[in-house]
């Protein structure tokens, strides 16, 4: 039999659950969370222990504290990190919420107030830590289960916050809501289906675009690359749905990202993510990077020559000299750019071109060097050189005026 995990608050929802779980013969233990925000708090944790204890089974509580003016979604978020941290100590492979209908109107509001894309209210199960977050209630109404709850005597703690209409969500359920229920009596039901509908379609999709990306996205530890040509074959909903599923694999944003690249006439391009996350457009390939603060590599432009360009750790003179021991002008369509190494990036040479990556390992540079190293490239996309380590081979030396390339 599974170990269940039951979020409990004391409200009427979360008791009505531990109660139906219970009887229903389950390995059950509690959980509870004493925020710290109110006075109330306090008796909560004793109710919710004992009530543990009236039904023989394990009592998990804790106390958070939470630095002044923080918002729900923090307190939710570390909420969850103690309901896993439970599960995982003491062998728990499921967690129980008790989410019901009217929550599910409530959240769809709340999607469409927000003009999210996903309006798809609450899934009855989800993937959570090392096992599996379920929603027993979520088919409910609040009135059947205090209808439940008075039927079986049983006692809850009401919190008087859940009254505020300081957050949107508490202005939805006291505000709207009722009203719209005097209009539409069957609209909590109603909402519920449709949103399972919606839920099972995105969840297709979900399956789909998983699919598209094993086959059209390069996927690494701390890294991905996705060709722009492949990525631009999606419709919009599927480009997001990629964006959202690459978002949740590897801890970061990236939807904004992708668009904004995806969408720019410049051939390159980088998006500040967050910390240490870049996306990046080279060579019609879109990278997901990860770098320190300080091997952070931005592109730079250089619009008039001649230039000293800072890049990384390293300068970069580019000087305007007589003779022909370097890049011919008249071989040059600027403005330039100075970048880092992209997958696939090619570089001309004698012999034709010839893979930047492979040039780096004929030149015996090290390996973790070469993601710093400089390279210069030319409006039209060509590489000039890749700055100390070689520059690209010319056929026309006519131009007796060069540029000279210099790193320190």
């Amino acid at each position: 039999m599974k170990k269940v995990l039951v979020a409990v608050s004391g409200g009427v929802d979360s008791i009505v659950l531990l109660d139906r779980l219970v009887k229903q013969g389950w390995d059950v233990g509690v959980a509870h969370v004493h925020h710290g925000l109110r006075e109330a708090s306090d008796e909560e944790y004793t109710f919710v222990a004992h009530v543990a204890a009236s039904y023989q089974v394990a009592f998990h509580g804790t106390r958070l504290h939470f630095q002044e003016g923080a918002s729900q979604a923090h307190y939710r978020k570390a909420r969850y990190h103690f309901f896993e941290d439970v599960m995982n100590e003491h062998g728990y492979d499921t967690l129980a919420t008790a989410h019901h209908a009217d929550d599910v109107l409530e959240t769809v509001l709340i999607q469409l107030h927000r003009n999210v894309i996903e309006v798809k209210g609450i899934p009855e199960r989800r993937v959570f830590g090392r096992g599996t977050l379920i929603r027993p209630l979520l088919k409910e109404t609040k009135a059947q289960l205090i209808e439940y709850a008075r039927k079986n005597e049983l006692a809850w703690r009401e919190d008087a916050t859940n009254q505020e209409v300081t957050y949107l969500r508490n202005r939805i359920r006291h505000e709207i809501i009722p009203r719209l229920k005097q209009v539409w009596p069957t609209v909590v039901d109603d909402v519920y289906d449709t949103a399972k509908q919606v839920y099972a379609e995105w969840d297709r999709r979900y399956q789909s675009c998983e699919q598209w990306i094993e086959a059209n996205v390069e996927l690494g530890m701390k890294a991905f690359h996705v060709k722009l040509d492949e990525f631009n074959r999606l419709s919009s909903l599927e480009r997001y749905t990629v964006a959202r599923l690459l978002s949740r694999r590897y801890g970061v944003e990236v939807n904004e990202a992708l668009e904004k690249l995806r969408t720019s006439q410049k051939d390159t391009g980088t998006y500040h993510l967050s910390g240490e996350w870049f996306m990046m457009k080279q060579n019609r390939v879109l990278n997901l990077v990860q770098r320190s603060a300080e091997a952070s590599l931005h592109p730079i432009q250089v619009e008039s020559l001649p230039a000293v360009v800072q890049f990384g750790k390293r300068t970069v003179s580019l000087s305007i000299e007589e003779g022909r021991e370097g890049i011919p002008l008249n071989e040059i369509t600027c403005p330039l750019t100075i970048r880092s190494l992209a997958p696939g990036d090619r570089m001309k040479l004698n012999v034709g071109t010839k893979k930047v990556s492979r040039i780096l390992i004929d030149e015996k540079v090290e390996r973790t060097i070469r993601p710093t190293l400089p390279l210069l490239e030319d409006a039209s996309g060509r590489i000039l050189a890749i700055v100390g380590v070689r520059v690209s081979d010319f056929l026309d030396k006519s131009d007796a005026i060069c540029l000279r390339l210099m790193v320190k």
